[in-house]
């Protein structure tokens, strides 16, 4: 079958998408591009250097900012699906209380990133309610230093509650696209319970479990609020160091560094997944 050629009026309907990326974002990310250069500097003169990118580099305090964003961002992303995909499951076989989860969860949605982090501060906070029914329970001695700890636990607990609808819906849109004749036949077949997960669910989820957990990645490694807030005193994360250099120290041309720094990040993470997606493909 000849394929449809691309008339006039199909390029005008994708221009109000296509136009607003390539024009706000694309610039805006240029921008970013060049001011690291120095060029088109805010501050200072507009001039091609490389002394913005060599302070960074060679700062210990970005270097520990990176790896930190880093962690946040692969633990909120593991951590997002371990908890998203065994609801999906539950969700796609039905069963009681289905209504009432389902609207529990839609909660953080309706919720702005900063604010939830200020909600769970009350839940894990050094006196607060998970410490203190612990402590009631007797399941601990004193309580647990969860809010600005060292390793950032608080911050994966917020980035798992906040994103969490947002990973469930695209994680349960892959499990409906599964026919449920094909489990029909895998248990006729003789297939356990965790034969039907790993072998069927995982593999044929697998497309919309990694787009979920690089949307979410991407999400956890650029934050700002929730790290600002529930992160630890030290390493902030890349998003904060930024917000650091440009407004306490002033350094525009370097917290212009970081952000190609973030960028690129995101865009080997990117393509890690599209390689990764391609070798599953062909395995499968």
């Amino acid at each position: 079958m000849k394929e449809k050629e691309i008339s006039p009026i199909d390029i005008l309907m994708l221009i109000p998408g296509v136009g607003f990326i390539l024009l706000f974002i694309g610039s805006s990310i240029f921008l970013t591009l060049v001011q690291s250069f120095g060029l088109f500097s805010i501050t200072g003169k507009s001039e091609f250097t490389l002394e913005n990118w060599k302070a960074i580099l060679q700062a210990k305090e970005s270097m520990d900012s990176l790896f930190f964003s880093l962690k946040m961002g692969l633990l909120s992303s593991v951590g997002t699906l371990v908890v998203a995909f065994p609801i999906a499951l539950f969700f796609r076989k039905g069963g009681t209380g289905k209504g009432i989860l389902g609207s529990i969860i839609k909660v953080p949605l309706f919720i702005p990133a900063l604010v939830a982090a200020f909600l769970i501060l009350n839940l894990i906070s050094y006196h607060g309610l998970v410490n203190t029914v612990l402590m009631r329970l007797n399941l601990i001695d004193e309580p647990l230093r969860m809010l600005n700890d060292k390793f950032g636990w608080g911050v994966v607990f917020i980035q798992i509650w906040k994103n969490l609808p947002f990973v469930l819906l695209i994680v349960m849109a892959a499990l409906a696209s599964i026919r449920d004749d094909t489990i029909d036949v895998a248990k006729n077949l003789g297939a356990g319970y965790w034969s039907v997960l790993f072998r069927i669910y995982v593999p044929l989820a697998m497309p919309g479990i990694l787009v979920s957990m690089i949307l979410m990645f991407i999400k956890a490694f650029g934050d700002f609020p929730i790290c600002s807030v529930a992160g630890p005193v030290y390493p902030s994360s890349m998003a904060g160091r930024m917000q650091i250099m440009a407004t306490i120290y002033q350094e525009w041309d370097q917290a212009a560094v970081l952000g190609v720094i973030i960028i690129v990040t995101a865009f080997i993470v990117i393509w890690a997944y599209s390689r990764f997606a391609e070798l599953f493909k062909g395995e499968v």
